[in-house]
């Protein structure tokens, strides 16, 4: 079986990628995948738009694994390009309260909880290998509950890799690393205007943002939290 790292390059990704948020085994115990616990070792690879489960052996055999989608362009769009129902999944939007008021808003389907002990992540994703299509019945609803880990600085890079980027983490990437969008970082910011939070807070940070990012050590960033 080939290294995992060759099922990586099948979707453009290498843990040498700028973009990549973690790289860390998961212990079998602290993981559910849509309630199943998977044997053996369990590596998270999260970048700023997906993240991959990887069940491998020794010298970074592949075994199983998964992508889950964090980038809800992305996972509307595989939704039409595999025509699936998300109903029919298991899929729920996640944003039903803003569409109401504006049916023009686009639906969210990530969704990410965080409580004392786990997180829990619901969002699109399929099994992967080093194939590069998939059947449309491999593209399914994941619900992944992961406990959290008890290292300070392992747990603000997992989180950073398992959930959606705001608005300021957006623009921390577009700037830092060249590699998100101009037209997510409007599609993120028409979300913030949407739930009402304020531009001037928005520009603020932004602008605290351009002061600090050449200091050593970088920004907090804001959903750097527990």
């Amino acid at each position: 079986m080939a290294s995992y790292h060759r099922v990586l390059r099948v979707f453009d990704r290498s843990v040498q990628d700028k973009s990549l948020e973690c790289d860390y085994d998961v212990h079998p115990w602290e993981i559910l995948i849509n309630g199943e616990r998977w044997e053996g070792k369990i590596r998270l690879i999260g970048f700023v738009d997906v993240f991959f489960l990887i069940c491998y052996s020794a010298e970074a055999r592949f075994e199983k694994g998964i992508i889950v989608y964090k980038n809800d362009d992305a996972i509307r769009d595989t939704l039409h390009r595999a025509k699936v129902d998300p109903n029919g999944i298991g899929l729920k939007v996640v944003n039903e309260n803003e569409r109401e008021s504006d049916p023009n808003v686009p639906k969210r389907y990530f969704n990410f909880a965080s409580d004392m002990i786990n997180y829990t992540i619901e969002s699109l994703g399929h099994k992967v290998g080093l194939g590069s299509k998939y059947p449309k019945s491999s593209v399914i609803r994941y619900k992944i509950t992961m406990l959290k880990s008890k290292n300070p600085a392992m747990k603000k890079r997992i989180r950073r890799g398992i959930t959606q980027h705001s608005l300021l983490d957006l623009m921390y990437d577009a700037f830092r690393l060249g590699v998100v969008s101009h037209a997510e970082m409007m599609a993120q910011l028409l979300g913030t205007l949407y739930t009402g939070n304020t531009m001037d807070d928005t520009m603020r940070k932004y602008v605290e943002l351009l002061a600090t990012s050449s200091q050593p050590g970088g920004v907090a960033l804001s959903n750097e939290g527990a």
